[in-house]
């Protein structure tokens, strides 16, 4: 065989774009319209029998009518030509709708959701308004509940009850965004989403991942996946593919600057030391990009001044940006918040030390500002306890 058949494999692989989930070829498995990623849709469609320009123009006519015209999948499917539509119609399962249960707004304009799950679960949503009224990001849950269980969090408390699909991931920025979009004016649209709602994301990666593919295409809501954030309490084997799936941003949630703290703090830390995640992360972040590690401030627990130079030693080495976040009530009353002066401080030392960092003061505290903080509000308001249905 000629040396140039034997290269042509490899030299078409190098053209693949990196990034790009394969898209699944079994016409035969429905998915809710929601959880389609559109790459995906389209190859199905080619294997249905449509031609590739056929199967394009119906998956984009679907899409835009759902996401960009906020149609229910029937009344998207309608705008389907006829014949494209009947290949359209056998890839769809029933729609998996998101109820809104209660939604209350902060002072400073912050709007947390409490969704109904099809299947009477409840998870949340919240829409922040950043200070300078400049940017509207949206935080989504990816699981009800949670079984990494730190110490802080109040999604901990309820365990892990199931994930959520990509359509309810999805489902959760197309309920927000119309709701924004009726009660904004003058402010800017959604143009940001964090994954740090309810759940542990690289926990339920596949669908993360699938829900990131449909936020961030032309036919749906076009947002920029640099824009897209995901964070995790570090789970490191599965770093490497989240960082060859997507070019979403990873925000590692620290929180300690030793193991000790650390797995007190976070069980997680127990499997994964400090210096094993360090080594997982440098191992598996692509050249040029960074991490966002964030690190919740505990008055008395890790805001000292020695606390500062053994996060400023982990992060040695490390293309990071550093959020530090004043805690937020949780369910452990001894996990407070430093006085401000402290904040700064620790804020400060890092500064002259060199590390890029910024304060991110939380949002909506007067209403249950905390990750699952609504949803147990919710429960406990009608004697539950433990539990995720409404």
């Amino acid at each position: 065989m000629p040396r140039t058949a034997r290269l042509r494999p490899c030299a078409v692989a190098r053209k693949l774009p990196r990034a790009m989930p394969t898209p699944p070829t079994n016409p035969a498995l429905p998915l809710p319209v929601g959880a389609w990623r559109p790459d995906a849709l389209v190859a199905a469609l080619q294997v249905s029998g449509l031609r590739p320009m056929q199967a394009r123009d119906a998956a984009k006519v679907l899409l835009n009518a759902y996401f960009r015209d906020n149609l229910d999948a029937e009344a998207a499917l309608a705008r389907v030509p006829p014949i494209q539509a009947r290949h359209v119609a056998p890839l769809l399962a029933e729609a998996r709708p998101l109820t809104q249960v209660e939604s209350v707004v902060a002072a400073d304009k912050t709007r947390r959701i409490l969704w109904q799950t099809h299947d009477g679960l409840v998870i949340e949503g919240v829409v922040i308004l950043a200070d300078n009224g400049q940017r509207v990001t949206l935080c989504v849950s990816s699981q009800v509940g949670c079984g990494r269980r730190c110490a802080f969090c109040e999604t901990g408390r309820l365990g892990l009850v199931r994930n959520l699909g990509a359509d309810e991931i999805v489902g959760q920025f197309r309920r927000a965004n119309r709701i924004w979009n009726d009660v904004r004016g003058a402010l800017p649209a959604i143009s940001n989403v964090v994954f740090m709602g309810m759940g542990e994301p690289l926990d339920n990666l596949d669908n993360v991942i699938d829900a990131i593919a449909v936020l961030t295409h032309d036919w749906a809501y076009g947002l920029s996946a640099r824009k897209i954030s995901v964070s995790t309490v570090g789970v490191a084997h599965k770093f490497a593919e989240f960082f060859a799936r997507t070019q979403a941003n990873l925000a590692l949630s620290l929180n300690a600057p030793d193991d000790a703290r650390r797995s007190q703090l976070m069980p997680v830390n127990q499997r994964v030391p400090m210096a094993e995640l360090k080594s997982a992360l440098l191992a598996s972040l692509p050249r040029g990009r960074s991490v966002l590690v964030e690190y919740v401030l505990f008055a008395g627990l890790n805001d000292a001044p020695a606390d500062a130079e053994l996060l400023h030693a982990w992060l040695a080495g490390v293309p990071a940006r550093l959020n530090l976040i004043p805690a937020n009530p949780g369910p452990d009353p001894r996990l407070q918040s430093p006085v401000p002066a402290a904040v700064w401080a620790f804020q400060k030392q890092l500064l002259d030390a060199g590390v890029r960092v910024m304060v991110r003061y939380p949002h909506g505290r007067d209403v249950g500002g905390a990750c699952g903080q609504l949803a147990g509000a919710h429960r406990r308001a009608r004697g539950q306890t433990g539990e995720a249905h409404v």
